[in-house]
This record gives structure tokens, sequence and C-alpha cells, in this order.
């Protein structure tokens, strides 16, 4: 299955198509062939991607006439770095990589944000695919044109914003994400749902048990969805000036949780977002915008979905409010000694709260986390 018309992102600079369906890879045949013909293909990738997933790629581009050449990363935000990030692009220097070759990221969120800065920076930009096989970078992190690493504490502080000449959403790579990794990424979904679009939460609320068991076109449907929503706000804002902050919703509690457990394993980003999403609905609740009815059925939809709602899911030891802030304050919607929360009005409508001070901050942590 495959769209017959592709969501088209469309910025000041470049447009480029998304394609969501299954085997993609195989059937965009004709049109890669011709892309790729004659050019020097470097495929990045992690491990744990390498051995379930890459076999797959490599059956799919068999016809092309290509020999991709091959770097591998640990998986895991701790490849963000600017360590891996000099071997990426002192290996794409060894192959005398120019700017009409192209660097394919295959994988997930961590994959895609590092090949991406890569492809952004060398020769100062070479063209860029990105193949996302988690459920989280396809409903979310590989489009946009965002670019990251971490920085200490700091989650994607270092980046650049450059776009992909094509996504291929294949959802024949996500057969081997376990349970855990599947859903962390459906919090991305529910996410976009929660900030603009109210039929579509309850399209998701639903068709839980759809979800639960992958049923293949409810998952291609929730793809297409989430990216055309995030599509129309790329376009409107491409730099995040403005309306694009709102896809932050969730995330600026949550990238302070993922800081407060060291990037490690034991809280994924999509967990993080979920985690992050209670918070900042809570948030809501007590400032008087989301009832207290909205707000349970929130977390007990994303319990059901398999998605932590209290931090004691992750860890039975109390956090440091105190310290949980000093990670929010790293955060790039910080203004001074204010920061802007995304907050929801109602289901479906997001908004940008300004200058919340970390004083008001700190006590709703305090009792969050009592």
């Amino acid at each position: 299955m495959i769209k017959n018309k592709p969501i088209g992102i469309v910025s000041r600079k470049t447009s480029y198509d998304i394609w969501i369906g299954k085997n993609l890879v195989k059937k965009k045949h004709n049109d890669l062939k011709s892309t790729l013909a004659q050019k020097k293909i470097a495929i990045i990738t992690d491990k744990n991607v390498h051995n379930h997933q890459y076999s797959n790629l490599l059956a799919q581009l068999s016809d092309l006439e290509i020999n991709p050449h091959l770097f591998l990363i640990e998986p895991g935000e701790s490849s963000k770095s600017w360590d891996v990030l000099k071997k990426v692009l002192d290996w794409l220097m060894e192959l005398n990589f120019d700017r009409t070759d192209y660097i394919i990221a295959f994988g997930g969120g961590v994959v895609g944000d590092l090949a991406s800065l890569a492809a952004s920076l060398f020769r100062r930009g070479v063209n860029l695919i990105q193949v996302p096989t988690t459920f989280l970078s396809q409903v979310d992190s590989s489009v946009g044109g965002k670019t990251a690493i971490n920085s200490g504490p700091a989650k994607n502080s270092i980046g650049t914003f450059y776009h992909p000449k094509a996504v291929f959403c294949d959802i024949s790579f996500l057969s081997s994400l376990s349970e855990r990794n599947f859903f962390a990424g459906y919090a991305e979904v529910l996410k976009m749902a929660l900030v603009f679009d109210k039929v579509f939460y309850q399209f998701l609320i639903e068709n839980q048990e759809l979800i639960l068991s992958r049923d293949e076109g409810v998952l291609i449907h929730i793809i297409d969805k989430s990216l055309g929503l995030k599509s129309q706000i790329v376009e409107i804002d491409e730099k995040e000036q403005g309306e694009r902050a709102l896809l932050n919703f969730g995330h600026t509690f949550g990238h302070a949780l993922e800081s407060y457990f060291n990037y490690s394993h034991k809280l994924l980003h999509g967990e993080a977002v979920s985690l992050g999403i209670v918070l900042a609905a809570h948030f809501s609740y007590e400032e008087g915008y989301l009832s207290q009815q909205k707000l349970d059925k929130i977390k007990e939809h994303l319990t059901t979905m398999k998605l932590p709602t209290v931090i004691s899911q992750i860890d039975n030891h109390k956090l440091e409010a105190v310290k949980l802030l000093s990670f929010m304050k790293q955060d790039k919607k910080v203004v001074g000694n204010n920061i802007n929360l995304i907050l929801l009005k109602d289901i479906g409508k997001g908004f940008i709260e300004k200058n919340v001070s970390f004083e008001k901050l700190e006590n709703f942590l305090q009792l969050q986390l009592s």
C-alpha cells in the first residue's frame, strides 16, 4: 500500500515529498534509480537497526545498482554528541563525498537528528534522504528539518534547520520494534491531536484496540494525519518563530526528564514526552483551562497505550524539583527568569503561555513530584 499522492512540504528554500506505505523503496525504484545513479551513497544507522532491518533495506535497494557505504553508531541519545558527529564528518571526508552525493538516514530519531546535522554541515550541505524506522520518527522527527546533537545536559541544543530531499515512512521497518519502543512513539501522535485536532484525538480514543494490535491501515492513517498536521505548521513557521513552538507540547518537561536521567535507557524519549504531556496537561488544569475530566481521560488513554503517566513508573526514587527545574532552564523557550510553556485551553487547542515564572514552575513541580 502506498499513498498515490504524497504529503508535500514547501518551505522558503525547498520542497519535498513524504511517502507513506509499505516496501516504499522498492515501489519507488524508478525515481530512486535516476536520483541516485552514479552518486556515492552513505547510509548512517545504529547497530540495532542494522541487525534487524538493514538486510530489508538492501533487498529493496538491490535493483538500483548502487554500492552504499555504511556508518554504524551506538543506539541511544549518547550518540548525539560532538565526538560522534566529528567521526561522521571525517568519514565523509575520507569517502571524498561531494555536494551531489546522498546521505540516507536509516533509523529512529537519534540517527535522523545526527545524520541530518552532518548532511547540513558537510561542504555546507549534501543531499539527504530520511528512511525512518521507528514509529516516533515516522510520525514526527523525520519531517520538518530540525537537526541536533546534545551538549551536556541541554538536549538538542546544537543544531540547524535542514530539509531532506524525500522521506520514506515504510511501516515494514516497524515490524521488529519491541512493544516498548513502538508505543514510545505514540506519545508524539497524541501530542499532535491534543494540540491541533480534537477530531483526530477522538479517532485515537475510538481506535485504541486497532492501534494496540498495530493494524497497518490504521498506522498508515495515523502517520499520514500526524505528518499532515506537522507539515502545515512547518510551512507556516519553518524556523519556530511562532506557531511551530506548539509542537513542543510535553517536550519542555520531557526533555528535562531525559536530562535528569542522563539520557539513559531507563527513560525513552517518547516515554519522557508522555510524562511531559501529563505534566503540561496538569499545569493547564491548575491554570483553569482544562477540566479534571479531560485531564483524567488523557492519563487513562496514555495508560491504555502502555505509556507512563507518573514518574514512579520509571524510578522509585523521589525526583528533586529544583534539579529538574535546572534542566528546564536550559530550554530554548526560556526568556530571562521566565519560560514559555505550551499548554491546552481545550482538547485540540494548544497555545503558548508566555512568561511563566520559574518560582511558579518550581512550586508546581514540588507538588507533582511529592
